[in-house]
């Protein structure tokens, strides 16, 4: 298919714009001010006097009794229990489990390889070559000369009217309307509430606290606690009042050569060379020193001197000051303010918007269009036929002949060796190591502790409560019942009514000349370039590929398989004894020493050294300060032989 261009001459429609004027009709809305009564409602405040009651508390006094506990401390002996650890050696009996091993006798199973060989028949296809005679056909190319005609384009100038619409524009006269806002002053009246402040007097109700002192008589305990020597042999003489008489001295008991075989040097009487039948000279008379009981002078060692706290009571009664409070009600002035509200009306002067309407023109530019015929140069595209030669090669089929080898296989039976193996079953046995356990019965000493109780007292503070009976002023209320004069102020509704100016709208219908375009339709001609398509038979060279048998000659691998015996290790499980060292846990009692605390009291009611009093076991001189009343453990010894 051969395409070729030609030309035809067609029709085709334009549209053509026409403008015109128009007269259009339109709608105006026209604003004009209208007054109108409007009714509203105002809330005008009302005051009147209304009585009120109310509630005043009136306070009085009374006197009441009450009841006071109070505290009294007593010293009472307590027991208590204590528990003291003791501990023994227990014989325990426990057991053990020990691990041995034994050889055990094993029967297992082997597989044993045994190699043989069979004979064996296959089939090999051998190859071999055959001549064969082959007939094909070629295809033999000759040349041949012929004519053809092409259509060849060549561009020509052509002369084209055409039609153009030219716009162009006009001033036009247009009238429009304008809303011109003015303000005017108006006279408003509105209604103001003017406050109105008075100053009134009332009284009040004040409680105050006034303190009150009157005595009361207080009995007070000043007794304290002193210390009493007691003597527990004959030779010794006990003071009243903490002394001891004069006269006796060291005890028989001192030997005058053992550590504790001397007497106490005496301050009083100067005895300070060891006695080995006591002090011979010295004091007749009792010493005192320091205004606190002494052994002084007297003959030889031998009494045990105790010593005791007693509590000594000395009650003083004595007048204390007490403070209590009492309730005073009193009468104060003071000052409210109450406001009240009074309407006042004014007047004001309010300014007002309103809209006059004015009709003013303007020059508008319109757009119209004039249609001019213009000329142009076209290239238009023709066609001319040639007359052409050219070259065609063409085919005619000739058939040949050719020998070919040709490879063909036989099938040929064949026989060889082929070994083999196969597996067979034996049993074996070997001595295999068991790790067995057995139990064994063994003993141990384990410290065992046990707790037992011991029962000891010791004196412990109790405080008891005692009533008494006391009396009080209590200030006590009573309500009363009052009337006061209090302004209430009420809004009352008043309704009321003005002019208010409201803007409404009116239609007007106007006329205006606006442009309108319009299309006219013209018939025109033109030439239009088109193609066709023409047949034209044409030939071509075309490879193609022909088959052609060839003999060749290939090597390839054949795999042949051959039974091979290896040794494969075979894994297989055994129980072996591991002898461990695992950390247990025992429980152990063991005594732990403990440092515990003793208080050691010495008496006396001044810091002054008392001398004189010995040991009963060393003989020594007990020299210790005095220290303030405190309870005294019994027992307490001398600082040399504990």
């Amino acid at each position: 298919q051969v395409p070729v261009a030609y030309t035809e001459e067609e029709q085709y429609t334009v549209q053509v714009p026409v403008t015109t004027e128009v007269e259009q009709t339109y709608q105006v809305t026209v604003p004009y001010t209208e007054n109108v009564e409007q009714t509203y409602t105002v809330c005008v405040p009302k005051t009147t006097e209304v009585a009120q009651q109310y509630q005043v508390s009136v306070p009085y006094t009374e006197t009441e009794s009450y009841t006071v506990q109070v505290p009294v401390t007593e010293q009472v002996e307590q027991p208590y229990t204590v528990q003291v650890p003791v501990t023994t050696m227990t014989t325990q009996t426990y057991q053990v489990c020990v691990p041995y091993t034994e050889n055990v006798e094993q029967t297992y199973t082997v597989q044993v390889p045994v190699t043989s060989t069979r004979t064996e028949t296959y089939q090999v296809s051998v190859p071999y070559t055959e001549t064969m005679t082959q007939t094909y056909s070629v295809q033999v190319p000759y040349t041949e000369t012929e004519s053809y005609t092409v259509q060849v384009p060549y561009m020509e100038s052509v002369e084209q009217p055409y039609t153009v619409s030219v716009p162009y524009t006009e001033q036009v006269a247009q009238n429009y309307t304008v809303q011109v806002p003015y303000t005017e002053q108006v006279a408003q009246t509105y209604t103001v509430q003017v406050p109105v402040t008075q100053t009134q007097t009332a009284y009040r109700s004040v409680t105050k606290c006034v303190p009150v002192t009157t005595m009361k008589t207080v009995t007070e305990d000043l007794g304290s606690y002193q210390c009493q020597a007691v003597v527990s042999d004959a030779g010794m003489g006990v003071v009243s009042g903490g002394a001891v008489a004069a006269g006796s001295g060291c005890g028989g008991s001192c030997g005058g050569t053992s550590a504790c075989g001397g007497c106490a040097p005496v301050a009083s009487c100067g005895c300070s060379t060891p006695c080995g039948g006591g002090c011979g000279t010295g004091c007749g008379t009792a010493g005192v020193v320091g205004g606190s009981a002494g052994v002084v002078g007297g003959s030889a060692c031998g009494p045990t001197v105790t010593y005791r706290q007693v509590y000594v009571p000395n009650m003083v009664s004595k007048q204390v000051p007490v403070t209590t409070y009492q309730q005073q009600v009193t009468q104060e002035p003071y000052t409210y303010t109450t406001t009240s509200y009074t309407t006042e009306t004014k007047t004001r002067m309010v300014p007002v918007t309103r809209c006059k309407t004015e009709t003013r023109s303007r020059m508008v530019n319109v757009t119209k269009y004039k249609t001019e015929q213009r000329s142009r140069t076209v290239q238009m595209q023709r066609m001319k036929t040639e007359e052409r030669t050219r070259d065609i090669t063409k085919y005619k089929t000739d058939t040949r002949t050719r020998e070919v080898p040709v490879t063909k296989t036989k099938l040929e039976t064949r026989t060889r060796e082929v070994p083999f193996t196969t597996m067979q079953m034996e049993t074996r046995s070997r001595m295999v190591p068991v790790t067995k356990t057995k139990m064994e019965t063994r003993t141990r000493e384990v410290p065992v502790t046990s707790m037992t109780t011991e029962t000891r007292t010791r004196m412990v503070n109790v405080t008891k409560m005692s009533t008494e009976e006391r009396t009080r002023n209590v200030t006590k209320y009573k309500t009363e019942s009052r009337t006061r004069m209090v302004p209430v102020t009420t809004m009352v509704n008043e309704t009321r009514s003005r002019m208010i100016p409201v803007t409404k709208t009116k239609m007007e219908t106007r006329t205006r000349m606006v442009p309108q375009t319009s299309y006219t339709t013209e018939t025109r001609t033109r030439t239009v370039n088109k193609t066709r398509m023409q047949t034209e038979t044409r030939t071509r060279e075309v490879p193609y590929t022909v088959t052609v048998q060839q003999t060749r000659v290939r090597t390839y691998n054949v795999t042949v398989c051959e039974n091979v015996t290896e040794q494969v290790p075979e894994t297989y499980n055994v129980q072996v004894p591991v002898t461990t060292m695992k950390e247990v846990q025992v429980q152990s009692c063991r005594q732990v020493p403990t440092t515990v605390q003793v208080p050691v009291y010495s008496y006396g009611s001044s810091p002054v050294m008392s001398t004189g009093a010995g040991c009963s076991d060393c003989g020594s001189s007990v020299v210790a300060p005095v220290a303030s009343p405190a309870p005294m453990a019994t027992g307490a010894g001398c600082t040399d032989c504990q």
